[in-house]
């Protein structure tokens, strides 16, 4: 799970790092909203954990903006501000979970968890057109036909899917496969052209639309 810490409290930050790093999470982190809206336009994130002081623009501000453009990850928020009326403007907000400071680093791991598996319940089978890939069974139909996929050619779809119609990089799809270690050679290429051979070959629709320096996006639509 690839996880942003945003908050401006460099001794907060580095303690989530030490206690996630050591559990396989993966993490960036950013010191002030507009970086932090950055990194979110650039990168697929699975949970963003955001506390509401922040400098130059408010946690619930950059929440706010987040959801503006569409980007719907889990924000839980991590914050000293704790009476009812705070908690409930978060929500509003569009915040998914609130968590009072101070907390324990038990209590977040569970609590993104938890968040996690509740928001895979919810997209347990990904649709676009006549594609389908439903993730309880690892199964790609496209008209009702069975398509075999590799393993990294399913990872690339569903990051595909899941951010549709919204354009994902170059950056963000070689994450998904290769984490910080990515080949030398320009294998993303080659990925997408197999999945492109697979899910639209034989199809009129056609769904996997390069987006000129910019990456990739998936979506029925002609442009």
């Amino acid at each position: 799970m690839r996880i942003l810490i945003i908050d401006d409290h460099l001794d907060l930050i580095t303690n989530i790092f030490a206690f996630f790093e050591k559990k396989q999470y993966v993490l960036d982190a950013a010191q002030d909203a507009i970086i932090a809206l950055q990194l979110c336009k650039n990168n697929h994130y699975d949970m963003i954990i955001l506390d509401w002081m922040l400098p130059k623009i408010t946690g619930i501000t950059f929440l706010e903006q987040l959801r503006a453009l569409g980007i719907n990850t889990p924000v839980i928020i991590l914050t000293a501000k704790a009476t009812l009326e705070d908690k409930l403007k978060g929500f509003s907000s569009g915040a998914d979970d609130y968590l009072t400071k101070p907390f324990s680093l038990e209590e977040l791991e569970a609590r993104i968890n938890a968040l996690h598996n509740r928001v895979i319940g919810k997209n347990i089978v990904l649709n676009i057109a006549d594609l389908q890939f439903d993730l309880s069974n690892n199964e790609v139909k496209r008209q009702q036909k069975i398509i075999q996929l590799r393993a990294g050619e399913k990872k690339i779809l569903a990051l595909l899917m899941r951010e549709s119609p919204h354009i994902v990089s170059k950056e963000q799809l070689e994450f998904a496969l290769w984490q910080d270690n990515p080949p030398d050679k320009d294998l993303l290429r080659t990925h997408i052209y197999e999945l492109r051979k697979k899910i639209d070959s034989d199809f009129h629709i056609k769904l996997i639309k390069t987006c000129y320096k910019q990456g990739y996006k998936m979506t029925a639509d002609e442009n």
